[in-house]
């Protein structure tokens, strides 16, 4: 059978058997994107979002008694600008964009790519939305053009452009054993991961053609002596290291275990990317012919002492 193992899972003082305990003392210190960082890195790669919106339908009876509205979600394209703001290009004909309309007030869900559950990334983004006009609006055109260029339906008479800026603190929830909130300032401060836009071709050649490397790479840096590493697949991977699944043998049994593991360096493009996996690879193997040439000595100087 195979079970997956959390990351906040921690190994016991008093079990000094664990053969687990250096691998989660790893994972509990192995570098990881400012949580600031990563929602505006889900932002920036972000190409649709679920929009919720204070329902301007809701009956006037409702609002005194449920609070004033009942939320309302849809699913919409959008595109990040520079700045962070959620740019939207909404029909008049949807009953968001009259939500918006009548109140501000709006939440965006974004999701990591290929989002298939709950140990994938997500962040909740509570937005006021304006509603743009003139070079404001040609602007947002040009930022929503270049992550959607085949929407021509935007220039229809019925569409308005919006931005929607984030008025209080986001939520993220980056995986198993990983949330937090950011404030509006650490929102607006950092910047999206320089490579994270790389992760999806560079884990799906490395998946396909090395995987081998990877887990030579992750066998190398987790102490896993009680167990033993059957694969490794790359899951993601950012400016400060890369997330791994690999399976193991632990007592008998196959488990998954989600891997952190750091560069030697920030990466700040695809050609650093590439050169920190070489390096890397190439150290994996070194570590692996040395084990192999002191386990086949040791082997000799026990069969000359008999």
């Amino acid at each position: 059978s195979m079970r997956r193992v959390s990351t906040s899972a921690s190994a016991s003082s008093t079990d000094v058997a664990d053969p687990l305990a250096a691998y989660h003392a790893h994972q509990k210190q192995a570098p990881r994107l400012p949580m600031a960082e990563e929602v505006r890195t889900l932002a920036s790669l972000a190409k649709f979002t679920v929009l919720c919106t204070c329902d301007a339908a809701t009956p006037s009876g409702d609002e005194d008694q449920e609070g004033g509205f009942w939320p309302a979600g849809s699913v919409t394209g959008v595109a990040f600008d520079d700045e962070g703001r959620a740019i939207l290009a909404l029909s008049s004909l949807s009953s968001h964009t009259r939500d918006l309309e009548r109140d501000a007030r709006c939440s965006l869900v974004v999701m990591a790519g290929g989002f298939a559950g709950v140990s994938d990334a997500r962040a909740s983004l509570p937005c006021k939305a304006t509603k743009l006009e003139g070079d404001a609006a040609a602007a947002a055109r040009e930022v929503y053009l270049k992550a959607h260029p085949d929407a021509f339906w935007v220039d229809f008479g019925d569409f308005s452009w919006f931005a929607a800026e984030v008025a209080r603190p986001c939520r993220l929830v980056g995986g198993f054993g990983r949330a937090g909130s950011v404030s509006v300032s650490d929102y607006a401060s950092a910047s999206p991961d320089p490579v994270k836009p790389f992760a999806g071709p560079v884990c799906g050649h490395m998946n396909a053609d090395h995987s081998e490397a990877t887990a030579a790479i992750a066998s190398e840096l987790i102490d896993l002596s009680a167990s033993s590493l059957t694969s490794a697949r790359m899951d993601s991977l950012d400016r400060l290291g890369m997330d791994v699944s690999v399976v193991a043998d632990v007592g008998g049994e196959s488990v998954t275990l989600p891997v952190r593991v750091p560069w030697p360096r920030p990466a700040e493009s695809r050609a650093d990317l590439k050169t920190l996996i070489v390096e890397m690879t190439k150290s994996a193997a070194a570590t692996a012919t040395a084990a192999a040439n002191q386990s086949t000595s040791k082997e000799e100087a026990n069969t000359e002492s008999e």
